[in-house]
Formats: C-alpha cells, structure tokens, sequence
C-alpha cells in the first residue's frame, strides 16, 4: 500500500455519489487507517474536494516547502490537483516529522503477584546464586525522543499502601525492570510479596509498549518453576 493508491481510492470515491466529506474521511479511514498509522499519521480528513488534512503523530522538526503540501506544527495540508502526479511527496513530507512513538500513553498489568522466596532461595539469592520467583516488566520506546514513566503499585489489601516509581526510557531504546529488586527511599523493596497487585505504567512524553513476564518457583530446591508473559492491557 502507498499514498499513490489513496489518491486513486479518493478519486474513485469522488465520482460516486458520496453525500458529504464527513462519510468520504470516514471511508478512507477504514479503508486506510491501519496503513496510515504505520506512516505516522492518526487520521485523514477531507476538507473539499481537493483538499486533505493529515494528522501527525509527531511534531515539525524543520521547516519545507514542497508543492502543493504545506507542512504544520503536527499536520499537513495538501492540494490533491497538485501531488496526483507525485505521490511520494507526501511520504517525503512525513520524514520532516519526529516520532511519538509506537504503542499508548497509559498500559496496565491487572495481575500482578510475586511470591516471597523461601529461607533456601533467600540465602542463595544472598550469595548470587539462582534465578527465583520474581516479576519484570519491559517497556519499549520507539520514539525519536526520551520519556519519563511513572509505574504505580496497587494493591488488593486496603491495609498496604500503594506505591510508585519513576524511570526513563531513552528514544528509540528498551528498558527492563525486575520489580522485586526495586527500592524505596530507605532501600527496602518497593513491592511487597505475596500480595496480590496491579500495575499502571504511564508514559509522559511520547507513546510506548509494555509487556510483563512473571517466574513462579517451588518445590523442594525450586525444582519447579513456571513462567508467564503478557501484554499489558492498553485503554485508549
């Protein structure tokens, strides 16, 4: 798919009896949409018969000047009688953009629990040894500029107070974070264990993905263990 084939598709549509602009944008976007935020753009709008409006999921990183486009803060404006001829244009316009990014603003966990070890995993543990029950969470940034996320722990039990951490992630970059080797301000671990929790992870600054992984071991030894991964919960 490419911006050739959209021009045509709004061509074909404008010699239909379409009612109005509103249901030709909404048209397009079904048909486009998809394809359209894999070029960094959120939604197309139809402003006349020749003219379109294309929101950007990025800002204006240098000023251009190309026929029949006139690119803005966070979209671009373009004259259909001008760029039929040369579609590529518009895809040449969008390169004068910034990433925000892949993904959402706000992800969440709602399962959420790790396990206190036992006496012998703790005393391997203390001697660097073993790979014990515990849960991570990574968070991908595929934006062209860093962000700062804040994760917030709630609890299940009214009587243990929620709890929360900052932490950035740096464009175009991943961060992975082993929850039960996070400190509060007087070095003890941030989550409390054995106690059910959610997770909320809210990006300030650009769009990113979230995923969290979970190790469950017991048995004698930790002879058992079992592991979980998924996808954070998106609500946008």
């Amino acid at each position: 798919m490419n911006f050739g084939q959209l021009l045509t598709t709004i061509q074909d549509y404008q010699l239909t009896d379409i009612p109005n602009l509103e249901t030709l944008s909404t048209l397009l976007n079904d048909t486009f949409g998809d394809w359209l935020a894999s070029q960094g753009v959120s939604r197309l709008v139809m402003l006349g018969d020749n003219t379109v409006c294309l929101n950007v999921r990025g800002t204006l990183k240098r000023p251009t000047s190309l026929n029949g486009i006139q690119p803005r803060s966070r979209f671009l404006m373009i004259s259909l009688d001008k760029v039929n001829d040369n579609p590529d244009a518009i895809t040449d316009a969008l390169k004068c953009y910034t990433s925000d990014g892949d993904g959402a603003y706000v992800w969440i966990v709602p399962d959420g629990y790790m396990a206190a070890l036992t006496p012998a995993e703790q005393e391997w543990e203390a001697h660097g040894g073993g790979y014990f029950s515990h849960e991570s969470i990574c968070i991908s940034n595929t934006a062209d500029s860093d962000t700062r996320c804040l994760l917030e722990v709630l609890y299940e039990d009214p009587a243990l107070e929620n709890v929360s951490c900052e932490f950035e992630v740096p464009a175009h970059r991943s961060v992975h974070y082993r929850l039960d080797q996070l400190k509060d301000e007087n070095d003890k671990p941030l989550i409390a264990k054995d106690a059910p929790v959610s997770y909320k992870i809210t990006s300030r600054d650009t769009r990113v993905v979230v995923q969290g992984s979970r190790i469950l071991t017991s048995g004698e030894n930790s002879m058992f263990a079992s592991f979980g991964t998924v996808m954070a919960w998106c609500p946008q």
